[in-house]
């Protein structure tokens, strides 16, 4: 993982057709300036990517399904679509299937959250 510092605050920016950067785990932090060596409040946000983004997948994104597709496409960087409908599919059959569930459902709640918070930042 990589931690980023920077003077202006981050959301999000489409990489390619197929993928946006999702700027993370945001923290206030101290950033220095370049130019004048000065110490300014910034912001350090930390993900998969040496720019403190995190990757995901999310294509034809628009202001009607953006949450949607970010929500999807976090939850792709933990669970392939494969083990997606695997743990959809099996139900709570099983305490292992179960305990799998419940996992995915928490990871999803806190997926959920984090994508609200992005969304909502005012840059």
């Amino acid at each position: 993982m990589y931690k980023v510092s920077y003077i202006g605050r981050k959301n999000f920016v489409k990489f390619d057709d197929e993928h946006y950067l999702l700027y993370l785990n945001e923290e206030q932090a101290e950033v220095k300036n370049e130019k004048s060596d000065d110490i300014m409040q910034g912001y350090a946000y930390t993900g998969s990517q040496p720019d403190g983004g995190t990757l995901v997948e999310a294509k034809d994104v628009n202001d009607d399904n953006r949450r949607a597709k970010f929500v999807a496409g976090l939850i792709g960087t933990e669970y392939d679509i494969d083990s997606q409908i695997a743990i959809l599919a099996n139900g709570n059959d099983t305490d292992q299937h179960a305990q799998e569930l419940k996992d995915f459902e928490d990871n999803r709640r806190v997926v959920k959250e984090t994508i609200d918070e992005l969304l909502a930042r005012e840059l």
